[in-house]
């Protein structure tokens, strides 16, 4: 329970899966549809005999109303920030939970009660323990409130059943699903991270340049560059200093990797020794990032440098090419320029003649 508690969320990863399998406008338009059906319901209730039977209840419906109207409006243009996704969770579970409340039927609270499962299975599949057990929590909190309120209307039977129906789908569901995604969605990080240095593998390296690329419509930068980076004589520190030594090295330089190029970059350990970046760039910015990195490297306490190639390629050259065969030839060009540098004694760079690519 412990580690089930502490364990961060999915929300980035889910995300870019999203739109790496171009889900996210279909999930928008279905979280907005979701919310304004939520919020329509306050409003046709409002005037009824079931509505809210005083001023201060008319208050929080009309405000329910106009929060269900902005959260719709912002699924409708645009996906929002993990920190937008949090507010959206808080703000959703109090007027949920405030319109339940307010009415002045209890039968019709307990029924509008169920609304939470579709939150609870939401807040499930992308955010934290915490954040659910706070809508669980709420959610329970409300419907017992509104059981109670039921029972001494008259209505026990009816209040334990639909307590029971919301335990099964408020509850037990979202609970399973929120268990059942982290263990997938561990599963997949797992198989596109390297565990040592926590960078992305080779598979994970081609699937973030291809959703970095995808997502670039609007970047400035007219250029996709690749660095091939191998460490110079590793095998030699780990046959003297010891395989402990080399991995401190390898985690070193996976840090000095993340803190110098762009946060957008893409970079992976793809071997032993072997590191990949990508980043969109100004021409011949990505030969000034490869020599920044081999400079980097080499201030590393413990005497490591690197052999570093670096190829680049005009991303209008490659509108109509298949991304996984442009990265190959991008990872092949820098792997050429990487030996020529290591051939002129290592701790240098060199840029790969051309990248021209003949489509087949």
């Amino acid at each position: 329970m412990r580690k089930w508690w502490l364990q961060p969320d999915h929300y980035r990863w889910l995300s870019g899966y999203l739109g790496h399998r171009n889900l996210r406008a279909f999930t928008r338009r279905m979280m907005a549809t979701v919310v304004i059906a939520l919020g329509a319901v306050p409003l046709l209730v409002m005037f009824t005999s079931i509505g809210p039977d005083s001023t201060f209840g008319m208050v929080i419906s009309a405000l329910v109303i106009v929060c269900c109207a902005a959260m719709a409006t912002m699924w409708l243009t645009r996906w929002p920030s993990r920190r937008q996704s949090v507010l959206f969770v808080v703000v959703s579970t109090a007027c949920i939970a405030a319109t339940c409340l307010t009415y002045s039927a209890p039968a019709m609270s307990l029924v509008g009660c169920t609304a939470f499962a579709a939150l609870a299975g939401y807040t499930a599949f992308f955010h934290t323990s915490r954040y659910l057990a706070v809508v669980l929590t709420t959610a329970t909190a409300t419907s017992i409130v509104c059981a109670v309120e039921l029972a001494f209307a008259g209505g026990v039977l009816v209040a334990v059943a639909n307590l029971l129906i919301i335990a099964v789908g408020v509850l037990a569901v979202p609970f399973s699903v929120h268990v059942l995604v982290h263990l997938l969605g561990d599963d997949a990080l797992k198989s596109h991270t390297d565990p040592l240095t926590g960078l992305r593998n080779r598979r994970g390296f081609y699937r973030s340049v291809r959703e970095l690329t995808n997502g670039s419509a609007h970047a400035t930068e007219p250029c996709l560059s690749v660095i091939m980076m191998d460490l110079d004589g590793f095998k030699k520190v780990n046959d003297t200093r010891g395989h402990t030594t080399g991995d401190r090295i390898l985690v070193a330089v996976a840090d000095r990797l993340r803190h110098t190029t762009r946060r957008r970059a893409v970079i992976a350990r793809v071997g032993g020794e072997e590191f990949l970046i990508a980043e969109l760039t100004q021409p011949g910015e990505g030969q000034m990032i490869a020599e920044r990195l081999t400079q980097e490297v080499a201030a590393i306490p413990g005497g490591a440098t690197a052999s570093v190639g670096v190829a680049s390629i005009s991303r209008d050259d490659t509108v109509d090419l298949d991304t996984r065969m442009v990265v190959d030839h991008l990872v092949d060009a820098a792997d050429a320029a990487m030996y020529e540098a290591k051939r002129a004694g290592g701790n240098r760079t060199r840029q790969a003649e051309s990248t021209e690519i003949h489509s087949r």
